[in-house]
């Protein structure tokens, strides 16, 4: 069972999308309690193992408060469930009864409420060594269990595009880093290289970029609206960058490695627990925080075809074998198996 109170896009929706599917690999239905106007929620119902269970949130507040005595059916799931993640951190307090059989997921890398005695679930091993560091004496079980990707069937090789297509999604926020990736366009365009950029999302500071773009009238990138299907962007894509200056995980990069995309990335939680030292030989090419020379550098680097398409197959191959949905659902139920 999952209760979240999240209704964006984003981590939390994919990651209730990932573990219904990897759940469903191992027979197991997901029940879920989540806000009536929940982002995820369409796309779970298409998923054969899951109930869902909406409701507004302000009333899920509420029954979280009560325990839920007004709503018999759901403190019925709760008791009677295998297993309860927490994917918001706030809520774990209410759910201490449960803790020999809960787990709250780390998806944020911060250490917020993350004293308790239930499971403690870190997408990463930086996030797992971090909360040691500063907790040594905790009191919960403390795992890392990384996302899972569902293996595309279609193949990947070099694309026909005249230039080199990059494309870069996520929120327009501070933390995305797309400032330095402007900046690196701007000196792309000044070198003549023959690059196109596309920046696929929203956020606080669209318009902000919209206008720094505009104001250094820079041709080789633009903004682009949200879509519903950024696989099909990837498909058309060369390349996939990613300039984070924070980043727990980053479902992202791993939707693009499906696609067969190399990645270019900074050095965060997510980029280290899926390419580790060595990441040209996982599939990508790391680039210094706030560092527009270093962003520009491994785009050109990636105009040779040779290169790219070698970066693409061990995108590939890392994810598939390293991030499966099939090592994430046997992960789960080892977790299962311990509680019991």
């Amino acid at each position: 069972m999952s209760i979240t109170l999240d209704r964006k896009k984003g981590g939390i929706a994919n990651s209730l999308i990932s573990y219904s599917k990897a759940l469903d690999l191992i027979g197991e239905k997901h029940f879920i309690i989540l806000p009536k106007d929940a982002a995820a929620k369409d796309d779970l119902l298409n998923l054969p193992n899951v109930q869902i269970f909406s409701i507004k949130k302000s009333l899920l507040y509420f029954h979280l408060l009560t325990r839920f005595i007004f709503k018999r059916d759901y403190k019925n799931h709760f008791e009677d469930s295998k297993w309860i993640f927490i994917h918001n951190s706030k809520l774990i307090n209410f759910f201490n009864q449960y803790s020999f059989k809960l787990g709250m997921i780390n998806h944020s890398g911060k250490l917020r409420n993350t004293l308790h005695r239930a499971f403690n679930i870190f997408l990463t091993h930086a996030g797992y060594e971090r909360f040691i560091s500063h907790y040594p004496d905790n009191e919960s079980t403390n795992i890392v269990i990384p996302h899972g990707f569902e293996q595309l069937s279609e193949s990947f090789g070099l694309k026909k595009n005249k230039i080199l297509k990059v494309i870069s999604a996520g929120r327009f926020v501070s933390k995305k880093g797309f400032n330095d990736l402007i900046k690196a366009a701007e000196k792309l365009q000044r070198d003549n290289f023959p690059v196109q950029i596309e920046l696929f999302g929203s956020g606080p500071l669209e318009a902000e970029l919209s206008k720094k773009i505009n104001d250094l009238a820079l041709k080789n990138i633009r903004l682009i609206g949200w879509t519903e299907d950024l696989h099909n962007e990837f498909r058309k894509a060369d390349v996939f960058c990613i300039t984070s200056l924070e980043e727990p995980f980053g479902l992202i990069i791993g939707e693009a490695m499906m696609s067969g995309l190399p990645v270019i990335s900074t050095q965060t939680d997510g980029a280290i627990e899926i390419f580790g030292t060595e990441p040209e030989k996982k599939g990508a090419i790391y680039v210094d925080f706030s560092s527009p020379d270093e962003i520009k550098n491994a785009i050109q680097a990636l105009i040779n075809d040779e290169k790219r398409l070698l970066l693409a197959q061990n995108a590939h191959d890392n994810i598939n074998t390293n991030f499966s949905l099939e090592r994430l659902s046997r992960k789960l139920k080892d977790l299962f198996e311990y509680a019991d």
